[in-house]
Formats: structure tokens, C-alpha cells, sequence
């Protein structure tokens, strides 16, 4: 993962995420906690053509080889890529 710090209003820093290939999942059933590598963004509601790009934002769901996974996390804001299992 490359990220990028950013210095913004009152001298704090913001961490951004520039380059993933892994996220944080959390599988709901059963509150495991897993690494998984990022294969492909299958869906992204806040631009259709992000999935051709594969930007990921917050609510994109991304394929992962654990399933589809919904993105929770804003990686431009918090520097680190989370998600929920969404389907295997």
C-alpha cells in the first residue's frame, strides 16, 4: 500500500491511500477479521465509471478472494481500507 501525508488546516495531517492491493474484512457471521487481496472493483455508486479505473471510495464493492466486499472506510481520508463481507 502507498500512502500519501498531507498537511491540512491547524498543521494536521491526513493520510491518504494511493496504491492498495489489500483490505481489512470483517465477516458479520461469524466476527473474524481477515486480510484479503483486492482483485478487481466490481461496483461503485458514486461514479459508474470508477469500476473501469478501479478507484475505490467509500460504499464500493471490490473483489476480494474471500467474495465481494463493501468498502466502509474512506481510504482518501483515513489511510487504511476497510470492509464488510458482503457475499462468498
Amino acid at each position: 500500500n502507498k500512502k500519501l501525508i498531507l498537511r491540512t488546516l491547524g498543521g494536521n495531517t491526513k493520510v491518504r491511500v494511493v496504491c492498495a492491493n489489500k483490505v481489512n474484512v470483517v465477516d458479520v457471521s461469524s466476527g473474524k477479521t481477515q486480510i484479503a487481496n483486492i482483485k478487481t472493483v466490481k461496483e461503485n455508486p458514486a461514479n459508474p465509471n470508477f469500476v473501469r479505473m478501479n478507484i475505490i471510495t467509500k460504499g464500493a464493492v471490490v473483489e476480494t478472494e474471500l467474495g465481494l466486499v463493501k468498502i466502509t472506510s474512506k481510504p482518501g481520508q483515513h489511510g487504511v481500507i476497510n470492509g464488510i463481507l458482503v457475499k462468498k
